[in-house]
């Protein structure tokens, strides 16, 4: 059955208005600025302006109706009174559809978490894609790193590798160098790199619209006995969350597998973040693996698994691999080695 129709029955209201981004992509495959998808019993409207027009009627003629124009044009597209819109669209995008249909507007968020969370073939071989070429890039990062080398050039060099081999970047790299590693979502600056620093690389490519995520933390010159404790740490708690993960457990016991691990170690207070998050077209969505996390996990989901250590004005360690819940354990679509590298 088409997505659409999937969507539509799940649902249970009369008439469907999607707008947030995301969505409109994964219910037609297709990405442009301005595009809104309505959906009735017996129809499925694809709206966009002149921009895209010709191109979205030759890629989705066979399954939209494609219209070229505005959702405030058109009210006589939308069926009965039960209106079903997303929660998290803006709310001038909120008070349009009001105009348009009514006050009577239902949030089918959860209909459409439903459908996303749990993937298909193609969109894992499409996220096994995007993570070949993340892996591909990391290969090619590793080759070019000197001293001296900046963060930014080493995080545009990631990019145009991934953007060679036909992809786009899934989120801006995060690259680090030394004491700036301590901060998990460091912004890559003109910091230079020296002998003892720790390297961050937190990287993903995007192919046919869907995300991958990996990071590596490698050693350049001689660092220290504590640097190669610590990782070997976070190492071992990451082989322990992916060998407990399975379907059927929550989020939140997921998270607990490391973080319990580290609280053994006496190091769970530099444990500052969840160990990981669903990956789809979005970097983060659906079931996250956090100590607030009470969804369950389900075959086919793809969660991260990265947990990290990072002791403030010294270093930081993440390793990050992505997997693929199934009903008995994971299968880990990450392929590159987590040996303590050193360079």
């Amino acid at each position: 059955m088409d997505i659409c129709r999937q969507l539509y029955d799940i649902a249970g209201v009369d008439t469907l208005v999607i707008l947030t981004p995301s969505n409109t992509r994964y219910l037609s495959g297709y990405s442009s600025t301005n595009c809104q998808i309505i959906l009735t019993k017996r129809n499925s409207y694809f709206l966009t302006d002149m921009r895209y027009y010709l191109e979205a009627k030759e890629l989705l003629g066979k399954r939209f109706e494609v219209l070229c124009q505005d959702i405030r044009e058109s009210d006589t597209l939308i069926e009965g009174s039960r209106i079903g819109i997303e929660c998290d669209i803006s709310y001038g995008q909120y008070k349009t559809i009001s105009q348009v249909a009514g006050d009577n507007l239902i949030d089918i968020t959860p209909s459409v978490s439903m459908l996303r969370d749990i993937k298909s073939a193609f969109e894992i071989e499409c996220i096994k894609k995007a993570q070949s070429v993340t892996e591909l890039a990391y290969k090619e990062a590793l080759k070019i790193i000197k001293e001296g080398i900046s963060e930014v050039e080493l995080a545009a060099y990631i990019e145009y590798i991934m953007k060679r081999y036909g992809c786009q970047i899934a989120f801006d790299s995060i690259t680090a160098f030394g004491d700036h590693t301590a901060s998990p979502h460091a912004h890559p600056n003109q910091r230079k790199l020296k002998s003892g620093d720790f390297i961050t690389m937190d990287i993903g490519a995007k192919y046919e619209g869907y995300c991958s995520d990996m990071t590596r933390t490698v050693g350049y010159g001689q660092i220290s006995t504590k640097q190669a404790d610590i990782y070997n740490c976070v190492l071992k708690a990451q082989a322990l969350a992916i060998g407990g993960l399975k379907a059927g457990m929550t989020g939140k016991e997921g998270d607990a597998i490391a973080r319990q691990y580290f609280k053994e170690c006496q190091l769970d207070k530099y444990f500052t973040h969840s160990l990981g998050h669903g990956v789809g077209i979005d970097i983060h969505e659906g079931v996250s693996l956090s100590p607030k996390e009470d969804r369950v996990l389900q075959p086919n989901m793809i969660v991260t698994v990265e947990p990290g250590l990072y002791i403030d004005g010294e270093f930081g360690v993440r390793i990050e691999d992505m997997v693929q819940i199934t009903q008995d354990n994971v299968i880990d679509l990450t392929n590159i080695d987590k040996q303590l590298t050193i360079l």
